[in-house]
C-alpha cells in the first residue's frame, strides 16, 4: 500500500513539472506567433519596406543614368555650330558676306589687309583652317588696281569677286587663259549674284607692270608655289568652305 502510495505522489510530481514547463514556454510562443501575424497584416511595415525597396531601386538607376551621360556628352562646340545655323537663316538670301564665327572644322577665308602691292593693287590675306586653327596664309590680289570699285555681282567688270560663301572644288581643271596659270581651283558661289567661271589659281603678271597685275575677279596667289600648297591643302582637309569678307 504504501509503494502504492509512493508511486502516485511521483505521478503528480511529474505531471504539475509538464504543466509548468508549459505555462513557461506558452507566452514565448505566443509572442513570436503574435510577431510574425503582426509583420504580415501590419500595412505600415509593408509600406515601409516597399519604399525602402524602390528608394535602392532608383539609386541604382540613378548611377546608370550618370554612367549612360559621361558616353553621351556632346562632342565639340554646339552652341558654336547653332549659332552659325541661325546666322545662315539670317541672312539667307543675302549676297553680302554672312561673317560666320566658325570656330571648328576645315575652311577658307578671305578678309581685307589694307596694304596694296608695287602696283597699287589691294592686297587681300587667304587664310586656311584645319580644325579651326590657321595653318598657313597667303597675300592674295582679287581683281585689278582699276576695278575695285565696280559692280561686284555684274559679269564682265573684272572687279574683285563678291563677299559671300562659296563651295570650293576638290580637284583643279586646266587653265584657259594664259593669265589664270595652267592649273584652276573653281569656286561656286552659293548665293544670288551674276558672277560665274571664279576661281583660285596663281597671277602670272603679279607686280609685273604690263597692265595684267591682278586678276579679272579670281583669288590670285602670287607665285606658283603658293598655289601647289594650297592646293596640297584642298586634297588633305577638304575645306568645307571659302568665306569672303573683303569690302
Amino acid at each position: 500500500m504504501l509503494f502504492r502510495f509512493i508511486l502516485m505522489s511521483l505521478s503528480c510530481v511529474a505531471i504539475a513539472s509538464c504543466s509548468a514547463n508549459a505555462q513557461l514556454k506558452s507566452p514565448q510562443v505566443l509572442d513570436n506567433q503574435q510577431s510574425a501575424k503582426s509583420t504580415e497584416k501590419s500595412p505600415d511595415k509593408i509600406a515601409s519596406s516597399t519604399t525602402d525597396n524602390l528608394s535602392n531601386n532608383n539609386t541604382n538607376l540613378s548611377v546608370n543614368q550618370e554612367d549612360k551621360n559621361d558616353f553621351t556628352s556632346p562632342v565639340g562646340n554646339l552652341s558654336d555650330v547653332s549659332n552659325s545655323v541661325e546666322a545662315e537663316k539670317s541672312t539667307k538670301g543675302n549676297s553680302k558676306s554672312q561673317k560666320y564665327s566658325a570656330t571648328t572644322g576645315n575652311y577658307m577665308k578671305l578678309l581685307p589687309t589694307g596694304q596694296t602691292n608695287a602696283l597699287g593693287n589691294p592686297m587681300y590675306k587667304l587664310s586656311l583652317f584645319a580644325n579651326g586653327q590657321e595653318v598657313n596664309s597667303y597675300m592674295i590680289v582679287a581683281g585689278r588696281a582699276n576695278t575695285q570699285n565696280r559692280d561686284r555681282h555684274r559679269s564682265g567688270t573684272e572687279a574683285p569677286l563678291p563677299d559671300g560663301r562659296y563651295r570650293v572644288a576638290k580637284s583643279t581643271t586646266p587653265g584657259t587663259i594664259v593669265e589664270a596659270g595652267d592649273r584652276f581651283l573653281p569656286i561656286q558661289p552659293l548665293f544670288r549674284t551674276g558672277r560665274s567661271a571664279l576661281g583660285i589659281h596663281y597671277d602670272p603678271s603679279f607686280n609685273k607692270n604690263n597692265g595684267e597685275d591682278g586678276t579679272s575677279g579670281c583669288i590670285g596667289l602670287q607665285t606658283r608655289d603658293e598655289f601647289s600648297e594650297v592646293l596640297k591643302y584642298v586634297r588633305t582637309y577638304k575645306p568645307q568652305f571659302l568665306d569672303v569678307a573683303i569690302k
